[in-house]
């Protein structure tokens, strides 16, 4: 009874997070880049199919969409579900409060990253089928580089979300998160090389979780600690999010 009351949350859930126009036309633009870049870039092997340093690599462009989607669509509007009295019905289900964040977390971060993320690489598998299966191993794991970056992405802004009370400052506040992130990534690559200082460059490439799998599978010589970073900060990241909202969250 409680696992189907649990799927029945996660189908109205999904829905509200998922909903039509503004998600069909995001996924109907990614597939379309997807086609098109991968025909127009030459590609020799799997990982060069979804190179992190290739500006036009579509499942990179799929992390910045489906980021940019959780951050002002589907995690942002829980504040929504939540001021809106929406969230006290799912507490009514037969279920536990961590069931009720998982379905969360379920249908607005695994759901738009897995089908944002998943449609270029299956476009691109499809096109470049003959690169693809030189090495298919290695193409999967690469892609679960990006899914996992997107994840750690995601509870973030669900953390924020949680927290509060109004759309916008959710919507601002995780915007502000994602691109502080990126430019942080940066400013700590450009100092570790203006000032030859390797840590700084090493710590720079391990917050893109991507970078470092795409290194290892390149036989690029790459410290292990790096590969650690983004999984560790997701880990903790997820079991404060099932905390809060299993033991302190009040949804007043």
């Amino acid at each position: 009874m409680s696992a189907r009351r649990a799927l029945e949350l996660l189908y109205i859930d999904m829905w509200d997070a998922l909903r039509p126009p503004a998600f069909d036309i995001l996924l109907l633009v990614v597939g379309i880049m997807a086609g098109a870049l991968s025909v127009i870039i030459p590609i020799t092997s799997p990982i060069g199919a979804l190179n992190p340093n290739n500006a036009f690599n579509p499942v990179m462009i799929g992390l910045a969409v489906a980021t940019i989607y959780m951050a002002l669509r589907s995690a942002a509007d829980l504040v929504n579900v939540i001021q809106g009295g929406l969230f006290q019905v799912y507490m009514s289900y037969p279920i536990s409060r961590l069931q009720v964040a998982l379905t969360l977390y379920v249908a607005r971060v695994i759901m738009p990253a897995l089908i944002l993320l998943g449609l270029p690489a299956l476009v691109i598998g499809f096109m470049l089928y003959p690169v693809v299966l030189k090495n298919p191993l290695d193409f999967v794991a690469l892609w679960l580089s990006y899914f996992v970056q997107s994840q750690m992405y995601g509870v973030i802004f669900l953390l924020l979300s949680s927290r509060f009370r109004a759309q916008g400052v959710a919507m601002v506040a995780s915007v502000s998160f994602y691109f502080a992130y990126v430019a942080l990534s940066f400013f700590l690559y450009l100092l570790g090389l203006f000032d030859d200082i390797k840590t700084l460059q090493q710590l720079s490439n391990a917050m893109g979780f991507y970078t470092v799998i795409y290194d290892f599978l390149a036989k690029v010589s790459t410290p292990t600690w790096e590969a650690a970073v983004v999984p560790a900060v997701f880990i903790v990241l997820l079991g404060s999010y099932l905390a809060y909202m299993s033991r302190r969250f009040e949804p007043t």
